[in-house]
């Protein structure tokens, strides 16, 4: 039974570096969308439920997408398919607002 506590911890510490890594991707584009960008966005979006460490990661990722790309947005806007932008919406939204 102590193995497999372990075991989820190193799988939770594996995902969380997993998005940390992606959401480093995401900052490094703060002015611009490259075409790969909303893809990983909606992969991001896999992982706002569940350990709060790593959705937290993710929703602190989002806000500052949001912050960084909301001047220019009708610009960025078209590089999102109809589909992304609704997964990215859910994202940008906070669930404390409809509470």
């Amino acid at each position: 039974h102590v193995e497999s506590s372990q075991t989820d911890t190193k799988e939770i510490w594996i995902r969380h570096g997993a998005v940390k890594a992606l959401c480093s991707l995401v900052e490094c584009y703060p002015y611009s969308v490259p075409t790969w960008l909303p893809d990983i966005i909606v992969f991001l979006s896999n992982f706002t439920r569940g350990n709060v460490m790593i959705s937290n990661e993710v929703k602190r990722c989002m806000s500052n997408f949001k912050r960084t790309h909301l001047d220019s947005w009708e610009e960025h806007r078209r590089k999102f398919t109809e589909d992304q932008l609704v997964v990215l919406q859910d994202l940008l939204v906070s669930p404390n607002y409809y509470a």
